[in-house]
């Protein structure tokens, strides 16, 4: 005779390993899409890539990083976008948050991880918002209003309103 808990854990340990498998696929299906998505971009300087295709800049890759933007963007705003993406690069985020999506992957039942890595992400952006706004002068601080306004409405770099909030957060306490 077979103990049901033997059953019960066999069951449950396929389940495991088929979620498992799905976040991976998962993973794996939205890097490739990204891949494509970028193909068409235009080499810039270092490792910056311009592309029509995206709305907002991220890196990509995890040994041989490169920053992508959005085709529009010039000026003040690519100056503080850079620093922002170079913040990342500098801090190692393409690796870390690589590692903490392996995590949740195998641990995908367990909604703590599911919230740690929502606030990984959330804690990445915030730290490499004020490293940008740490090294701003003045003036520079006192531009990020017009600067979140008008990307929002053009290029969609929602990241600048969160500047924004941050710069006001810290300016509070």
């Amino acid at each position: 005779s077979v103990n049901p808990m033997q059953i019960v854990i066999g069951v449950a340990s396929y389940i495991w390993v088929i979620g498992i498998v799905l976040m991976l696929c998962y993973g794996a299906v939205s890097y490739i899409l990204l891949r494509r998505k970028v193909r068409v971009s235009v080499k810039g300087e270092e490792n910056l890539y311009f592309c029509d295709e995206v709305d907002s800049p991220f890196i990509l890759g995890v040994i041989f990083p490169r920053i992508y933007l959005p085709s529009g963007m010039s000026g003040e705003a690519l100056a503080h976008v850079l620093a922002h993406e170079r913040a990342h690069l500098h801090r190692l985020d393409h690796i870390w948050k690589p590692i903490g999506f392996l995590l949740l992957s195998v641990y995908w039942f367990n909604p703590l991880l599911w919230i740690a890595y929502a606030l990984l992400c959330r804690d990445i952006e915030a730290a490499c918002d004020e490293r940008v706004i740490k090294t701003m002068d003045t003036e520079a601080k006192r531009t990020i209003p017009a600067l979140s306004s008008r990307a929002v409405c053009t290029a969609g770099e929602l990241w600048r309103a969160r500047l924004h909030s941050v710069r006001s957060a810290s300016s509070r306490g």
